[in-house]
């Protein structure tokens, strides 16, 4: 069962809309698909026709009573997609578990339950970074931060990745995490320059598939459907089924980088936090602590990383660590700017076959580094 929590401390900024629609178009792939409601505004549950006004149980009793399990609560909206619907009684959920102990691990304890019942399960975050999102970040292996192209948008995703980061430091886990650029329209310079930023600050993180901007998701919402049963060859359709496509592509290299205690990364020699998945994918990334520039070169001897930043200089060449799997790697602190910079492999200049942003003639990668708020 792959659990995937869906978050952006902003609201506004289309969870709700990935939540529906990725949850549809799996449930059409035939996949058997749970979607969590844990916004006590109830979009999710209300974008799939559930009358929230007359439930007996909620998300709420699944976080309070302890003998209220996911099938107890659970309403079928297809044949193979199911909904834990919200209602606004969530929102009393921080004041009344303040103090108690394992608050933070009671969604974790309810999905234990239910791995064979379900393909997918997705959690439907509200707009903040408190205790009912970091239910859902304790209990999913994986989270999609979803962004529309706004730089308020930008920063409420980077708390969301420290949220994660502390999650990872308290449990010693891995939590992969991608990132969805929402409510593009291409047609704006701003919104192209966006995504080239996104595409540098992110790298792979990034999905492939970006979501459009159409008036079709409001309408389908309107009618308490998913996108796919209400346009199905809308823009806005075409992009979520891509999406879905790709999150389910995406499964051989989840199978790769299950959740592996840190003492297993330091045995690796990596530091703690950085996440395997990524060191499974050559190219820089932004992570705590700097960049961090990989290569995979398991029949190497020796790799170098030479750039503006040491003036091109070996001797001032930063060596790069090498893991079991064959990957070196090492976390660079580099000032916001542009920097360009090669690999030396066995006394080989290399360019970083993982990144295409190149200078010409020379080859030279090219590298945007951004402020950080």
């Amino acid at each position: 069962m792959r659990s995937i929590a869906i978050v952006n401390q902003k609201g506004g900024c289309g969870k709700t809309t990935t939540a529906v629609n990725l949850a549809s178009f799996l449930s059409d792939f035939g996949k058997r698909v749970l979607l969590i409601d844990m916004d006590p505004q109830s979009h999710a549950s209300i974008g799939l026709g559930v009358d929230t006004e007359s439930l007996d149980v909620s998300t709420y009793d699944v976080l309070m009573n302890p003998h209220a399990g996911i099938a107890d609560v659970a309403v079928p909206t297809g044949e193979t997609l199911e909904v834990v619907p919200s209602n606004v009684v969530l929102s009393a959920i921080e004041q009344q578990l303040s103090g108690q102990p394992d608050r933070e691990n009671r969604l974790k304890k309810k999905l234990e339950g239910v791995e064979e019942r379900y393909d997918y399960v997705l959690v439907d975050c509200p707009p903040s970074v408190g205790l009912l999102t970091f239910n859902a970040i304790v209990a999913c292996r994986e989270a999609i931060v979803v962004m529309e192209p706004s730089y308020y948008a930008l920063h409420g995703a980077m708390k969301v990745l420290d949220t994660i980061g502390l999650v990872r430091e308290q449990l010693g886990l891995r939590k992969r995490v991608r990132v969805l650029l929402t409510m593009f329209d291409g047609r704006t310079r701003f919104s192209q320059d966006f995504l080239r930023e996104a595409n540098v600050r992110f790298g792979r993180e990034l999905f492939d598939t970006v979501i459009r901007r159409t008036v079709r998701f409001r309408e389908a919402a309107n009618w308490g459907v998913a996108i796919s049963h209400y346009a199905r060859t809308s823009t806005g359709a075409r992009d979520y089924k891509s999406l879905a496509r790709e999150v389910v592509a995406d499964e051989e290299k989840l199978a790769e980088a299950e959740d592996v205690p840190v003492r297993q990364a330091e045995q690796a020699g990596l530091e703690p936090g950085m996440d395997e998945w990524i060191l499974s994918q050559p190219g820089p990334h932004f992570v705590e602590g700097g960049i961090l520039f990989s290569l995979v070169a398991p029949e190497a001897n020796d790799v170098e990383l030479i750039g503006s930043f040491n003036k091109w200089d070996r001797e001032h060449g930063i060596r790069l660590q090498r893991n079991s799997n064959g990957v070196w790697h090492t976390t660079v602190e580099l000032d916001a700017g542009r920097h360009l910079y090669k690999f030396v492999v066995d006394g080989a200049w290399r360019p970083d076959p993982a990144n295409e942003n190149r200078t010409q003639p020379n080859g030279d990668c090219v590298l945007e580094v951004y402020k950080r708020d």
